[in-house]
């Protein structure tokens, strides 16, 4: 845990994203599944749901803990209330930290209330892996566990089983991300109880079919929901995660595009990329009048036709003007013009930026029939509708036509 700069935390974070999921990772911690799929009685139904689970499902659960629990968490540890659900034991901290990477330890443990010798005592046994120290220096130190008991309870996964059974051992394999719910009435939570049903019924009775149909209404529900996690958070993800986190979604058959959204603080927080050729960059008035503006002002383009409605097109326009939120893939946007010209785009280019780049603009969009070199001066013929509309999101920008 010692300390390491920012530049080799993001590259050993980086190192960590890649193993995570890895087959042979996902083959450990599932043996039952690995076994299910070397059996030759395991065909049809039951081996697709299998290969499922180990290609998709757990890959996708560990890519998404490991960014959860090795950056997010970092970013807002924070933020957090002092004030758990519940206050953790100490073997349960002691378990929760092996499951971060070891450069992030240092940042949960240090959330634990206590004097710096105590600090000093928990950081040597927890490097020296002695438990049974690291426990005995929480309880006798009397230390304050709230702060990291309301952190613990963000770090996936909530809960480890400890099973005998081969009934249990399945239903605990399945059941790994509705662990993670609070609500017992979410769909997840309610197809795992059907779930733990079904396998019952299945060693009991052997009702296969049902069983599996059981199975694969689970899965594909637990599925969305980790799928719903990535679009519900996209603003947060960065593009390397991305192009970690998004062929796993898509090769299940998931939606990896969310609903257009600009967090609140868009223009604060999410940095403008450092590939200044790739977009504009706003007048400070724009910035100024702060994302909800920006995102009326995108939703009106869709809305009259401009540009493409979808999500991602939304958001590949609003990086080409601001830099913020770097999507995957940076494809030429299609423009229609009123009257198939590009007077209307001419007229966004020269208000809403620092300095009016034509080249860039005929780079960055496609369709409309392009004007000569001179591309001001054609501003003017843009629609009367989008001008007004501008002018009322941004009064005080100073050239306004």
């Amino acid at each position: 845990m010692d300390h390491v700069s920012e530049t080799e935390r993001m590259k050993l974070y980086y190192q960590g994203l890649d193993a995570a999921g890895e087959r042979a990772q996902i083959e450990e911690d599932y043996p039952v599944f690995v076994n299910w799929l070397a059996d030759p009685d395991c065909d049809g139904k039951g081996r697709e749901e299998v290969v499922f689970l180990l290609d998709v499902f757990y890959p996708l659960y560990k890519k998404l803990a490991y960014v959860n629990n090795n950056r997010l968490i970092h970013e807002d540890i924070l933020e957090y209330d002092p004030a758990p659900q519940r206050a953790w034991a100490a073997a349960e901290i002691y378990a929760i930290l092996h499951s971060l990477a070891p450069y992030a330890v240092g940042e949960v443990l240090r959330t634990i209330g206590c004097t710096s010798g105590t600090m000093t005592q928990l950081q040597q046994c927890y490097d020296a892996q002695d438990k049974e120290a690291f426990c005995r220096t929480i309880d006798t130190a009397d230390c304050d566990l709230n702060l990291v008991s309301n952190i613990c309870e963000d770090i996936w996964p909530r809960n480890q089983y400890l099973t005998d059974s081969p009934e249990e051992d399945i239903v605990a394999g399945l059941d790994v991300v509705a662990s993670l719910l609070h609500d017992v009435e979410h769909r997840v939570s309610q197809s795992s109880q059907q779930l733990s049903t079904s396998v019952e019924t299945y060693f009991e009775d052997g009702d296969e079919e049902s069983y599996l149909q059981k199975v694969t209404n689970y899965n594909r529900d637990a599925f969305d929901w980790l799928c719903s996690i990535y679009r519900d958070n996209y603003a947060r993800f960065k593009p390397k995660e991305r192009q970690q986190i998004e062929p796993i979604i898509l090769k299940g058959g998931g939606s990896v595009d969310p609903e257009f959204h600009l967090p609140d603080d868009y223009f604060s927080v999410h940095h403008e990329s450092s590939r200044t050729e790739e977009f504009f960059g706003l007048h400070p008035d724009v910035v100024n009048a702060g994302p909800e503006a920006f995102r009326q002002l995108v939703d009106y383009l869709a809305e009259a036709g401009y540009i493409d409605s979808s999500a991602a097109t939304k958001r590949l326009w609003c990086y080409r003007f601001s830099g913020r939120m770097r999507p995957m893939k940076l494809e030429p946007i299609e423009w229609h013009g009123k009257n198939g010209r590009s007077y209307e785009l001419i007229y966004l280019v020269r208000n809403l930026t620092e300095r009016a780049d034509y080249r860039k603009m005929r780079s960055f969009f496609t369709g409309p029939k392009w004007v000569a070199s001179c591309d001001s001066s054609y501003a003017r013929g843009a629609d009367f509708h989008l001008k007004e509309f501008l002018h009322k999101l941004y009064p005080t920008l100073p050239d306004q036509l």
